[in-house]
């Protein structure tokens, strides 16, 4: 009997012992990861590639999507406890999240804010302030277009109608007419006639 005891007991202990092994080996890696200046934009890349919108994670990771945006711009920094439920919301790992860091540092600075094009200064700027275009550019973010410059197909653009209405879409076409463009959120193709639109401006810079 007491070797029964002495025998579980063992086992009890060597059972702690991995899980508290275990826990001690990966914490330092999720927390190197939720240190790493690439976090925030490697976690919105994942959302964007997973298709999902800050109104889809927001119940799964507790708080509003408003908050969430302020996390993935950097203007609030991410709770290391609230990164797992973010990864879970977007159906993404610690793996996925691990090699879109690792590919961000090797591409060295890949900031794609204004300060990446010297001819800033030029660019025009308009508020997104609905989900339309969601996850392509959030509510509240911004967009930089060049007055002027043409689109190509599927890029950004901002349209500008002749009663004074701005529209951020992605342009696909001008036929018979008319100028078609794609909405994101829900998804579907609009078109407008040529003679209402005044301009097309293709967008060089998307964020906060």
């Amino acid at each position: 009997m007491l070797l029964l005891s002495t025998k579980m007991l063992n086992t009890g202990l060597t059972r702690n012992w991995q899980q508290v092994s275990s826990a001690n080996y990966f914490a330092p890696m999720m927390k190197r990861a939720t240190q790493d200046p690439h976090l925030a934009q490697a976690m919105k890349i994942l959302r964007m590639k997973a298709g999902k919108s800050l109104k889809e994670i927001e119940p799964s990771v507790g708080v509003t999507r408003q908050a969430v945006s302020r996390w993935e711009n950097e203007s609030a920094s991410f709770p290391e406890d609230k990164v797992p439920l973010y990864l879970r919301a977007i159906g993404k790992t610690q793996a996925d999240l691990d090699k879109e860091i690792l590919g961000l540092s090797e591409d060295g600075p890949s900031y794609t804010g204004p300060g990446a094009y010297s001819d800033f200064a030029a660019l025009l700027k308009q508020q997104v302030i609905d989900e339309s275009m969601s996850p392509w550019v959030e509510p509240g973010e911004w967009v930089w277009y060049q007055q002027g410059l043409h689109p190509r197909r599927s890029e950004g653009c901002v349209v500008e109608l002749v009663d004074g209405t701005l529209l951020v879409r992605l342009y696909l076409r001008e036929k018979d007419g008319y100028v078609f463009l794609q909405r994101i959120n829900p998804e579907s193709v609009e078109q407008y006639l040529h003679s209402d639109v005044k301009a097309i401006h293709k967008v060089k810079v998307r964020g906060n």
